[in-house]
């Protein structure tokens, strides 16, 4: 519940098929051809990419994810798809034949469960005709996914041992408190469903209920029955709302810095994170040393600063590519508009479009 996603690819073993519309894309008129047809929308080192065959991808992304939809039709995300679809393009044919067939027996499996899930799912085959994508080509995407995540590991694993020590210790220091072992109790009043995004009560509420739950406590009240009568973290409630021995770095920002700061054997006052308000008791917190970090710490730093090689070896090989994407330019404002006109009245990003921690 309180845990970050610790990687941003999708576990192959598992599909999640998610039945969005696809955000209309605004088309371009008086644009450059392509040789199969369709606007060229970006070109690259050794070849082009239409708008269409684009927007087919486009289609299988929010398939496979139901905010993609929402990201691209924002121009500087979308061009930043364009970008990373080219790359993932390009460096898959670098993958082994052993590799190739193992994504292969990956694509067969999600032709399968893609034709039962079409079967009951009326959403998502017009999902799929609205975007002009067929089966075999979102199995081929699909295929073309698990290489590209094959591709990744494989990098990331030949990069980590070019991993100094004195980078590793570099990178704990960034955030020393990340490695501090804490045991915590937390009771958990949510503002928002972590699955779905949807409000369950107001902040207004939520706080209210959560002083109510802090004076309980304050009062003597016993935190096992208080857990199991109100917290709404599954992941604790049934323990008396604790979480015992637990390196911080991995919890949500607002939760990790109250651990780390809050005074030990105090039941502060509630905390707010994205997932709502959290009555928290600190019951032990040891700092953390570099000296005393396991192998199994460092190993983790050693692949958090590979990661960051790898970033950097795809934005070198994006560079490489010498990619120039042309997207249609966005709407003017209305002839009617004024400076004077209500801010409301402008696009605007909202809290809820950008990424946000979520549960495991």
């Amino acid at each position: 519940m309180l845990h970050h996603k610790s990687m941003p690819y999708r576990r192959l073993a598992t599909l999640t098929l998610a039945l969005v519309m696809l955000v209309a894309l605004i088309s371009a008129c008086g644009k450059k051809e392509g040789a199969a047809g369709g606007t060229v929308i970006a070109t690259y080192k050794g070849g082009e990419v239409t708008e269409k065959e684009f927007n087919k991808y486009a289609t299988f992304q929010s398939i496979m994810n139901p905010q993609a939809s929402m990201y691209m039709s924002i121009p500087q995300i979308k061009e930043q798809f364009i970008k990373q679809y080219i790359v993932s393009k390009v460096l898959i044919k670098d993958i082994s034949k052993e590799e190739d067939k193992k994504a292969q027996t990956a694509a067969d499996s999600f032709k399968k469960q893609l034709e039962e899930i079409m079967k009951t799912e009326p959403d998502l085959k017009k999902l799929m005709a609205d975007g002009d994508l067929s089966v075999k080509e979102a199995v081929a995407h699909y295929k073309d996914l698990a290489a590209f995540q094959s591709y990744y590991a494989a990098k990331g694993e030949e990069l980590k041992p070019t991993v100094k020590e004195e980078e590793i210790k570099a990178e704990f220091e960034k955030n020393p408190s990340d490695f501090n072992v804490i045991s915590v109790r937390h009771i958990l009043i949510k503002t928002t469903d972590p699955q779905t995004g949807d409000a369950v009560r107001t902040d207004e509420e939520a706080l209210k209920i959560a002083k109510d739950v802090k004076a309980k406590l304050d009062a003597g009240g016993d935190w096992k029955e208080l857990a199991k009568q109100y917290s709404e973290d599954d992941g604790s409630k049934e323990n008396g709302g604790l979480y015992e021995n637990q390196k911080s770095g991995g919890w949500v920002a607002a939760f990790k810095e109250a651990a780390n700061t809050q005074a030990v054997g105090v039941i502060g006052e509630p905390v707010q994170s994205e997932y709502g308000y959290h009555v928290m008791k600190v019951e032990s917190r040891v700092a953390a040393a570099y000296d005393k970090l396991t192998e199994a710490d460092k190993d983790g730093i050693k692949t958090s600063v590979a990661s960051v090689k790898l970033n950097e070896f795809l934005t070198a090989e994006q560079d490489k590519l010498e990619i120039k994407v042309t997207l249609p330019a966005e709407p003017s404002p209305s002839a009617s508009g004024s400076p004077s006109a209500s801010p409301s009245a402008s696009p605007s990003a909202s809290p809820s479009a950008s990424p946000s921690a979520s549960a495991k």
